[in-house]
């Protein structure tokens, strides 16, 4: 009898926390060209968010620079490769995005064979899209977006650092030049 109480409140606890834990839930996904040699950037500048009252601007900026950083990208006003836009949108949104390959995957390969296979989404409320853009060429090369970033938000500090981490974790790629072995090596001593 003891038995079976232990297993049904283990039972309940275990739906309790994947129901609080759902209400957490961020949709997270990219894009990128198949046009781009994404070998070739090294450097990057930011482009200006809408200003937000509650320095939710600021957050995220903070959150992309570190992101940046950990992949060996350079921050610079002179000459940069790279244009980091980003914009965040308090409504629904429709979105078309691409099925594609995973992007390291195709950046190691560059199979010309690949296809856009066009997906439309309904994004949910509080949507952050990413862009990286070519400065030379103006075209953006790579776009990550998270929906649903405003739930759960009262309950954690590092909540948008999570959300920019999660979109980054679909570009895997590191700065030309740049050693990711070498930092950590450093980084040790």
């Amino acid at each position: 009898m003891l038995r079976s109480i232990f297993t049904y409140v283990a039972l309940l606890l275990v739906i309790i926390i994947a129901g609080c834990s759902s209400g957490r839930k961020v949709f997270v996904e990219h894009d990128y060209s198949y046009e781009t040699n994404f070998k070739d950037y090294s450097s990057y500048t930011f482009l200006e968010c809408e200003r937000d009252t509650n320095n939710l601007c600021t957050e995220i900026y903070e959150a992309i620079r570190r992101q940046m950083q950990v992949r060996g990208y350079k921050l610079t006003a002179e000459k940069p490769t790279l244009l980091v836009n980003y914009g965040i949108f308090y409504d629904n949104l429709r979105y078309q995005g691409y099925m594609q390959p995973v992007i390291k995957n195709w950046v190691d390969t560059e199979n010309d064979g690949f296809r856009y296979e066009p997906i439309k989404y309904a994004l949910d409320k509080g949507t952050l899209i990413v862009s990286l853009i070519d400065a030379e060429s103006d075209q953006v090369v790579w776009r990550g977006y998270a929906s649903g970033i405003f739930k759960g938000v009262e309950n954690s500090n590092n909540h948008y650092r999570s959300v920019v981490r999660r979109i980054f974790d679909q570009y895997p790629l590191f700065a030309k030049g740049y050693d990711p072995r070498r930092y950590s090596e450093a980084v040790g001593r």
